[in-house]
């Protein structure tokens, strides 16, 4: 399918609200909007030259055919399609100290090499080989100790398997590799039956601190994407830990603001346990790949604020999500500051999946969200899984739940949600998942009718994103709370307003529980501690006999 691309009159889905004209300025960026589709695979191939122009290249995987880039000359708010000539090769990142432009790149059956303009970005290329290896996922250079240093982060065909980073002193000219920075392997148990595909430590993205350590965040087949340090530059890398990051077979994108502060970009997300047919040699299926979370930090990665969902794909709750052919997601980012704070990233794969977003970074720091089901389902995740592989590591789905039109008010909608047995899904389990700014103290509230006989319903409060289906998320979650009559004092089948207060400062930091403003004794005691506060509500209908479930009305989350 061909791109037609986004003008300034095009309308789009701005996350977390209605659909939007895209503004015509770009001082009236806020929250997140789709302004275009990057012509590739989003980790490469974004460009701020220095004339402010911004392009996207079309090399890569999944690349669109043609010799072509996509050119905004107005900060990312509108695009066009300029041809270049046949076997033109790109470069991407100026050097601070030559101002030239260096792209290091892969090419299949040769080897890794830089490519180096001569003369600025409209003059010739310079092709300058750096190894037989044959990388893959070679991310964008950054320059450090002022410029004079260039780092490049890659992975692939080394022994054992791991990543590495290319250095060079002399602006591009010769190269040096790292040692290989490896993580562990997955192992089955628990409630994974099987093992996941181990990969090993690969797609890393590196930072350079304040103290001049630089830092990685690489993707593993863990729970957690894993870190490793380097006090030289990057010539050695020490042994990695886990970072304070959730991740799964996912891509990090990490890169410091004009101001000094750091961006985060990545799925903070976790997928289905591993069924017995998962033996660790390659993907069966991809679970945890239907959103993009960015985050950021004032204090040079030590605490982080935010963790928002900022492109969650519109086909996530579609019956035929799977098709064919390419890996349909939404990790792998990449971005550029186009004016300050206001980013443009680059996000996905499946080119129907991908997405370029324009926001403000101030919109990390809300403290509080509201949800009354007016734009139906656009800022949940309310799926199950069809059983059996479709396309490229992909399940179809059902809509688990659904919008009804409100019982009491004209107009409105609201949720309902109820078990529903079906041996044709990979789970039956109902949910609903809801993101909001992260919190280390605050409140969650929802407006919602407990109909007499409702059986097995549960709200939960978690750091992550985890499947609507997955039962895993109620033992990992930081609270969970049983939304019947007889534990919220409730009698009758009107609307209710449930309270959750938190304040994960404390010692053991039990939550306390209102209902209409009424203090339950209830204690809920903190499942698992969190290090960066809570941000998802999961609402979950679980195996009962028949019976109503639940209405939920709104909701709100807020420090």
């Amino acid at each position: 399918m061909k791109k037609q691309l986004l003008s300034a009159t095009l309308l789009c889905a701005s996350i977390g609200l209605q659909a939007q004209h895209i503004p015509s300025t770009i001082d009236s960026i806020f929250a997140p909007v789709k302004v275009g589709i990057p012509p590739s695979d989003a980790y490469i191939g974004l460009s701020k030259l220095e004339s402010g122009e911004i392009r996207h290249y079309n090399f890569g995987e999944q690349a669109e055919p043609g010799n072509f880039y996509l050119s905004s000359k107005d900060n990312g708010l509108t695009w066009k399609k300029v041809n270049t000539p046949v076997g033109m090769p790109f470069a991407d990142r100026q050097s601070p100290v030559s101002k030239e432009y260096i792209r290091v790149t892969h090419m299949p059956g040769m080897g890794v090499y830089c490519i180096r303009t001569e003369g600025g970005i409209n003059g010739g290329r310079s092709i300058i080989k750096i190894a037989d290896t044959n990388s893959i996922m070679v991310k964008p250079p950054i320059f450090i100790r002022g410029g004079k240093r260039i780092v490049v982060a890659a992975h692939g065909d080394v022994t054992p398997k791991g990543c590495y980073t290319y250095v060079s002193d002399d602006d591009g000219f010769t190269w040096t590799r790292s040692n290989i920075v490896t993580t562990p392997n997955h192992e089955k148990g628990g409630f994974h039956k099987g093992i996941r595909w181990n990969h090993g430590a690969v797609e890393p993205t590196v930072i350079e601190l304040n103290d001049g350590k630089l830092w990685m965040i690489m993707r593993t087949s863990l729970d957690y994407h894993y870190e490793a340090f380097s006090e030289d530059g990057g010539l050695t890398w020490s042994e990695t830990r886990p970072s304070p990051f959730y991740g799964t077979i996912t891509m990090p994108t990490m890169n410091r603001l004009e101001d000094g502060r750091l961006l985060f970009f990545w799925c903070n997300t976790t997928p289905l346990p591993e069924m017995e047919t998962a033996n660790g040699v390659w993907d069966d299926v991809f679970t945890n790949r239907d959103v993009t979370h960015v985050a950021i930090s004032d204090d040079d990665g030590k605490t982080w604020t935010g963790f928002r969902e900022l492109y969650l794909t519109p086909k996530r709750n579609e019956a035929e999500y799977a098709g064919k052919g390419m890996d349909r997601s939404t990790h792998q980012a990449q971005m550029v500051e186009v004016a300050p704070g206001k980013i443009l990233a680059s996000i996905g794969q499946h080119e129907t999946f991908r997405s370029m977003m324009l926001f403000d970074v101030d919109w990390l720091y809300e403290t509080e969200r509201f949800n009354d089901f007016s734009d139906g389902l656009n800022q949940w995740t309310v799926f199950n899984y069809i059983k059996g592989i479709k396309g490229h590591c992909s399940y179809n789905r059902i809509a688990g739940c659904e919008t009804l039109p409100h019982a009491d008010k004209e107009g409105k909608q609201m949720l309902h949600l109820k078990y529903k047995a079906d041996d044709t899904l990979v789970s039956d389990i109902r949910g609903a998942v809801w993101n909001f700014p992260n919190m280390k103290q605050g409140t969650f509230q929802t407006s919602i009718r407990i109909p007499q006989g409702s059986e097995e319903v549960y709200l939960i409060l978690n750091d992550r994103w985890m499947n609507p289906s997955d039962i895993v998320a109620r033992h990992e979650c930081m609270y969970e709370v049983k939304l019947d009559r007889k534990q919220l004092g409730i009698r009758d089948d009107k609307w209710h307003e449930v309270t959750i207060f938190w304040d994960l400062t404390k010692k053991n930091a039990p939550a306390r529980i209102q209902v209409d403003g009424k203090k339950r004794n209830l204690r809920l005691n903190l499942k698992r501690p969190t290090l960066h506060g809570i941000s998802y509500a999961h609402f979950m209908a679980c195996p009962a006999n028949d019976n109503p479930g639940i209405y939920v009305e709104w909701v709100k989350a807020s420090k």
